[in-house]
């Protein structure tokens, strides 16, 4: 017992000789914490819409997510190698391909919006190949681009059991 106090006494004077007190040490912890919670609500209002960039995100958070594209145009651009190769209309990614490796499903859940809900979902065979169609609505999305509604479609093309091609689109106006 008077070891533990002496270790307590020690503390205390240590803390009131380096000029600190409990208050002081609260304060400091205060002014962390609400520093902190700015960086998380700047960090909330740059966030993409998705996991990471992807649809209805600016060619801006495509390339601080990706890099810079190898290839672009006027309007489409190549991410990773080919690995995503995406329109932008009115700087906003509006249609997002994503190719087939060694036949396996592209992975397409991290590009889509957070918030996004399945509406339906349809499939259509032509021989060997194999189309399904999925039907999605984003209040994030409608918000980014106003013209889709929040609409979006995912269409997976696979020939046989193997993936072609993932396409996602949100292109606004598109006459289907």
């Amino acid at each position: 017992m008077k070891k533990q106090l002496a270790v307590v006494l020690a503390i205390l004077t240590l803390l009131v000789s380096a000029g600190c007190s409990p208050a002081d040490t609260q304060d400091a912890n205060k002014a962390k914490t609400t520093q902190e919670q700015q960086v998380d609500k700047s960090k909330a209002e740059k966030a993409t819409i998705g996991e990471v960039a992807g649809l209805g995100d600016t060619a801006q958070d495509w390339e601080a997510e990706f890099g810079h594209p190898y290839a672009q145009g006027d309007t489409l651009k190549v991410y990773k190698g080919g690995l995503y190769e995406v329109v932008f209309e009115n700087d906003r990614a509006v249609t997002i391909t994503l190719p087939a490796k060694d036949g396996k499903e592209p992975a397409t859940d991290t590009l889509l919006p957070r918030d996004g809900k399945k509406q339906s979902e349809n499939s259509q065979q032509t021989g060997g190949m194999t189309m399904t169609v999925e039907k999605w609505h984003s209040d994030m999305l409608e918000k980014a681009i106003p013209d889709t509604k929040g609409t979006y479609t995912v269409m997976k093309n696979r020939n046989g059991k193997e993936y072609d091609s993932i396409v996602v689109d949100c292109t606004p106006n598109l006459k289907k």
